[in-house]
């Protein structure tokens, strides 16, 4: 009858015991107590999933305060190369490299893209790196967005400073048009090489990122400025506005040299109103040279620089060899040096020819009678150098001090005339006839014939 007893006692027992213990309850699971880790906008896949495909538990007692009962299934970063692309390019950022993969981002969840740990991402680099490069005035787009992963991979690349592309087709991912600048004929080799020749990265205190202002910035690898310091001349538009950019492409171009436009449109650009100075009016070329005109030969074949320096020069007016500013000069070809870079220098010497010139009087060279002597007369004083509607570039008025002298030129099939204020109607024909054929006796004057 005990042993009835005491085996009643224990089956009673145990009844009690396991009818107090069982509740409606689920078991406990991680998120109970670890909620907040993934109470975020994003979350880790993983840990949203299961929590033990990345932690296994390690036989201690958990909960219970200072100890863990749970370890991470493998170290870190070879935890994470579970799922994720080991690093295997030839650059590698720090803490990919040293397997910190949680310096950057959270492993549970993070209210940022990525599981980043720092909004934006530039506040998360700042926390390394030197933020004094994007602190300038004009900042790059992606640095003012705070976009870093726009130019630099976070993990790994094969380009210096962890690139996601060399430079310069980095930037022509962004900026379209120096991308089809790219495919011009002459392109300028800093853009090709590298545009961090040229432009910052991050910030600068210059407009278009720029290193420096132009033209200092060009005077770096161009050697023009202790000329430009130097010269009687300087072109204006180099220290004006976009400087040496007014004219030239810094990037490529389907002109020679860089330019921005052919040559002639270039500088009529600016050349087709009168440009006032401080010193003189600048005429309006553009009216001289407009449809109908006769146009100088040499601006026909070789432009404005045959006659003018585009940047500098020792002689007014940019010109590239010697010619009278005055109404008067000395009849020597150094006075005309620019003018007999192209005529023949016998139209001033010889008193009579029937080759050397078509403006003679019979064999009389009216150039020579013109222009001989200490006083002799400036070419402009007839001519319009750029443009005329009349044939020789005759002008229909001249400068004369502050008159406008008219010319009141005209031609016929042997000749012409004129009537100005230095005289009265004069005419000349290449056909009157002479005495004998010696070219060098005088000939007849026409008035006596």
């Amino acid at each position: 009858m005990k042993k009835h007893s005491i085996f009643f006692f224990c089956i009673s027992s145990l009844f009690i015991i396991n009818l107090y213990s069982q509740t409606d309850d689920p078991p406990l699971s991680c998120t109970d107590c670890h909620s907040a880790l993934i109470e975020h906008e994003v979350v880790h896949a993983v840990a949203a999933d299961d929590c033990e495909t990345c932690h296994v538990s390690n036989g201690n007692d958990h909960p219970r305060v200072n100890t863990s009962g749970f370890d991470l299934m493998d170290v870190t970063p070879d935890l994470c190369y579970y799922c994720h692309e080991e690093p295997t390019k030839s650059m590698q950022h720090a803490p990919a490299e040293m397997g910190e993969c949680v310096m950057c981002h959270s492993p549970h969840g993070s209210p940022n893209k990525a599981l980043l740990l720092n909004s934006p991402q530039s506040a998360l680099c700042a926390e390394c790196h030197d933020v004094s490069m994007t602190e300038k005035q004009f900042k790059h787009e992606p640095v003012a967005k705070g976009t870093c992963v726009s130019c630099h991979d976070p993990h790994q690349s094969d380009n210096s400073y962890l690139l996601t592309m060399e430079k310069p087709q980095l930037c022509q991912n962004c900026h379209t048009n120096e991308r089809m600048q790219a495919e011009m004929e002459y392109i300028h080799y800093p853009f090709e090489d590298d545009c961090s020749n040229c432009h910052e990265s991050h910030s600068a205190d210059n407009d278009k990122l720029l290193m420096q202002k132009t033209p200092g910035l060009c005077y770096n690898c161009h050697d023009m400025e202790s000329t430009l310091l130097e010269a009687k001349t300087v072109h204006k538009v180099i220290n004006d506005g976009k400087s040496c950019a007014n004219c030239h492409s810094p990037h490529a171009s389907n002109q020679p040299l860089f330019l921005v436009k052919t040559e002639k449109e270039l500088c009529l650009d600016c050349h087709s109103k009168e440009i006032k100075t401080e010193e003189r009016t600048l005429a309006d070329i553009g009216k001289s040279l407009k449809k109908g005109n006769h146009i100088h030969g040499v601006i026909e074949s070789d432009g404005c620089i045959i006659c003018h320096s585009p940047h500098y020069s020792d002689y007014p007016m940019l010109l590239t060899s010697a010619f009278p500013t005055e109404e008067y000069a000395t009849a020597s070809m150094e006075s005309f040096d620019l003018c007999f870079m192209c005529h023949d220098y016998s139209m001033l010497e010889e008193e009579t020819t029937d080759w050397a010139t078509e403006f003679r009087d019979g064999d009389r060279n009216m150039h020579y009678l013109h222009i001989n002597g200490e006083k002799g007369r400036n070419c402009n004083l007839c001519h319009d150098i750029h443009g005329s509607p009349n044939e020789h570039l005759i002008a229909n008025k001249v400068q004369f001090g502050n008159w406008e002298m008219p010319v009141d030129y005209k031609v016929d099939e042997h000749g012409g005339s004129c009537s100005t204020g230095c005289h009265g109607e004069k005419s000349y024909s290449r056909m009157v006839a002479l005495p004998d054929s010696s070219k060098n006796q005088k000939p007849l004057d026409p008035s006596q014939q």
